[in-house]
């Protein structure tokens, strides 16, 4: 099964790419003006309006058992088997995005979800510890969105990243995520998450974007207004997603499944 990721295998060699998450601080700028390059996105991003017109071509469901009808929740507090809320949300983002290739974690293989064309499949195959970024492999390089983004860009041969919305690698991090009800707020430095992220990319030369004020300590970093020239101007979840899907998240929330509400 992901033996045919090897397709992929340095389809982009020497070319730059973006790689945007799920950070709160794309709430402040209008990333549909940014100059079009392939783009690797993750878990929630397909809902931001504001890429419909950016050249999207790789899209990772990060997490894995996602696409069941029950999910068991791994939050400390909480620990038990429930419906799945997020289901609907990754069905409707399958559906919509037929023209992206989709890739989720093998777990999901037999999920009813999984059956177009577009999807593909990764796995570490109990590789955790290895720096392997081998997509058709052991794909070691998991233990988080970025991670697995950045492990990516290596197996597709891309020699640039430009990352947006990778707001946890700042300092001071902007918390919180571009999707949810709440304002995003300033965190403590995330010092290990930062170094582990240092590791990863290595092999790749990475340019981190952030809020002009922010920075990133041992990374090449610069701001959304220096770097696209992009204004600073808040924005609400409702104003660029789709009310269906804010609908179906906060359904989630209740179900403490993912978080829109600040705790």
């Amino acid at each position: 099964m992901v033996f045919k990721n090897n397709k992929f295998r340095n389809i982009h060699v020497g070319e730059t790419c973006y790689i945007i998450s799920n950070g709160g601080s794309l709430k402040f700028y209008d990333i549909s003006k940014i100059p079009n390059l392939p783009t690797i996105v993750c878990s929630y991003s397909l809902i931001d309006n504001r890429l419909k017109d950016i050249d999207v071509r790789y899209f990772f469901q990060t997490d894995s058992y996602l696409n069941y009808p029950i999910l068991f929740n791994t939050y400390p507090h909480v620990r038990k088997f429930q419906k799945n809320r997020v289901k609907p949300v990754f069905a409707k983002i399958f559906k919509d995005n037929r023209h992206v290739n989709i890739f989720t974690n093998i777990t999901n293989f037999y999920s009813t979800l999984c059956r177009r064309k577009n999807i593909y499949y990764y796995y570490h195959f109990g590789d955790r510890l290895s720096n392997s970024y081998d997509l058709s492999g052991n794909f070691s390089q998991a233990s988080g969105a970025l991670d697995i983004m950045l492990g990516a860009a290596k197996y597709f041969g891309f020699k640039k990243a430009i990352l947006l919305g990778c707001d946890y690698l700042g300092s001071p991090p902007v918390m919180g995520h571009f999707y949810a009800d709440y304002k995003p707020y300033s965190g403590e430095y995330l010092e290990e998450y930062c170094e582990r992220v240092r590791r990863v990319s290595d092999g790749i030369d990475i340019v981190v974007v952030l809020p002009e004020g922010v920075t990133a300590p041992g990374f090449d970093y610069t701001s959304y207004e220096s770097f696209f020239g992009l204004e600073k101007q808040y924005c609400k979840n409702f104003e660029f997603i789709d009310d269906e899907y804010i609908d179906l998240l906060r359904l989630a929330h209740d179900s403490t499944q993912t978080i829109m509400k600040e705790e």
